[in-house]
C-alpha cells in the first residue's frame, strides 16, 4: 500500500540535512519518504518560510507535492477532504509543534502521525498529547531514531541475555552547541532526551533523579550533572551547552563486561584472564558486529506497515516518559 503522506516543517531534520555530503542517507523525513517512493508519497508540505520552501522545491524530485504557508489551511484541507492524506510528520520547531501534533491527532483520516522531540516544551504539553492521543484513532510516533539503529539494538540485546553479567553502572555524555532559548530549554532537552529515552529501553524506569544543573543568569542551562538511581545500579549522565564539539556517548559497566556506544561507534570488552597480573582478570576487546541498516528506513518501513502494536504504544509511552524526566530535573534540580 502506498501511504499519502504531508510533511510539516522543512527545516534541518524535515530536509536540508540531505545536502551534508558526511552524513549517511536518507537522514530526514523528506529524505526518506523520497527513498522508500514504493511506500510512501509526499502529497503537501508546509512551512511559513518561503525561502525553505523554494530550497525544497528545488531539491525535490518528481511530483511536486502541494504547497502550505499556513498550517490551518493545510488542516482545514485535510478535516473538509480537499487534501487526502494517512500519515502526518511534524517537524517543526518546539514551541509549535505540539499543538499541531494534537491536531492531526484529531483527524480521522490521519492513521499515523509521527512529531518530533522533544515532544513538549512543558509537563502541560504532555497531557495535552496524551489527551489527544487517548481520544484519536491514530498511531503516535516519536522520532527517536536510535531505536531503529541496529548497533542500538545489538546493545540492548546483549544487556537482556545476560553474558556480560548484571548491570553495575552507566555513565553518559551529551555535548553539543545548542543555546537554550529559555530556562526550560537546553542540550538536556534537545539532545539529551535521545540518551535518555535509550536508557529506557535498554533499562526501564529509574526509581528517582538527582543532581545539579548549571545555569547561567538568565537561568538558562549550562550543563548538567544527573543520577537516575535503578534497583542495582546507577545511571549517571552529563550534559553541556555551548561546545565546539558534539558528543553522544554511553558506557555501560556488566559484572564481566562493558558496552560503549555512541556517535563514535560501538566497542565491548569481556572479562579475560589477565596477560599481566596472575590470578587477576582484566578486560579485553571482543566482537561487536550487527547488519548494516538504516535507521530511518526501519522507523519509515514500519509506519508504511502501521502496526498498531504493544511494542509501539509501550514505545511512545517511552518517549513520552523521557520528556517527563527531562522536565522534573528542570522544575526539581
Amino acid at each position: 500500500m502506498n501511504r499519502k503522506a504531508i510533511l510539516i516543517g522543512l527545516g534541518r531534520i524535515g530536509w536540508s540535512l540531505e545536502t551534508d555530503p558526511l552524513r549517511y542517507h536518507p537522514c530526514t523525513h523528506a529524505g526518506c519518504i523520497a527513498s522508500l517512493k514504493r511506500r510512501f508519497s509526499l502529497v503537501a508540505v508546509c512551512d511559513s518560510n518561503a525561502e525553505q520552501m523554494q530550497s525544497f522545491s528545488a531539491w525535490w524530485r518528481g511530483k511536486k507535492p502541494a504547497q502550505y504557508s499556513d498550517f490551518r489551511n493545510l488542516q482545514a484541507d485535510l478535516q473538509s477532504g480537499n487534501l487526502e492524506a494517512d500519515f502526518a510528520v511534524v517537524a517543526t520547531p518546539q514551541d509549535v509543534h505540539t499543538l499541531q501534533g494534537c491536531s492531526l491527532l484529531g483527524i480521522p483520516r490521519i492513521r499515523d502521525v509521527l512529531i518530533e522531540k522533544p515532544p513538549g516544551e512543558t509537563q502541560s504539553d504532555i497531557q495535552k498529547i496524551k489527551k489527544a492521543w487517548s481520544k484519536s484513532t491514530s498511531n503516535l510516533w516519536i522520532n527517536f531514531e536510535r531505536r531503529f539503529h541496529p548497533g542500538y539494538a545489538r546493545v540492548r540485546h546483549l544487556i537482556q541475555d545476560g553474558k556480560l553479567g548484571e548491570v553495575r553502572a552507566v555513565r553518559g555524555r551529551v555535548y553539543s552547541g545548542a543555546s537554550p532559548i529559555n530556562d526550560h530549554s537546553g542540550p538536556l532537552l534537545h539532545d539529551g532526551i535521545h540518551w535518555i529515552d535509550l536508557m529506557l529501553w535498554f533499562f526501564g524506569s529509574p526509581k528517582q533523579i538527582s543532581g545539579i544543573i548549571e545555569r547561567d543568569r538568565k537561568k538558562r542551562e549550562r550543563g548538567t550533572h544527573l543520577l537516575f538511581r535503578y534497583s542495582d545500579f546507577v545511571v549517571a549522565l552529563e550534559t553541556g551547552a555551548h561546545s565546539r564539539y558534539f558528543e553522544f556517548e554511553m558506557e555501560i559497566d556488566f559484572s564481566r563486561g562493558r558496552i560503549h556506544c555512541g556517535n563514535q561507534g560501538f566497542k565491548v570488552w569481556k572479562s579475560a584472564a589477565s596477560r599481566r597480573y596472575s590470578g587477576f582478570e582484566e578486560l579485553q576487546s571482543a566482537a561487536f558486529s550487527f547488519p548494516a541498516s538504516n535507521p530511518w528506513k526501519r522507523l519509515y518501513q514500519e509506519i508504511a506497515d502501521s502496526h498498531a502494536s504493544d511494542v509501539q504504544t509501550r514505545r511512545t509511552n517511552q518517549g513520552l516518559e523521557a520528556l517527563a524526566w527531562v522536565h522534573r530535573a528542570y522544575n526539581s534540580l
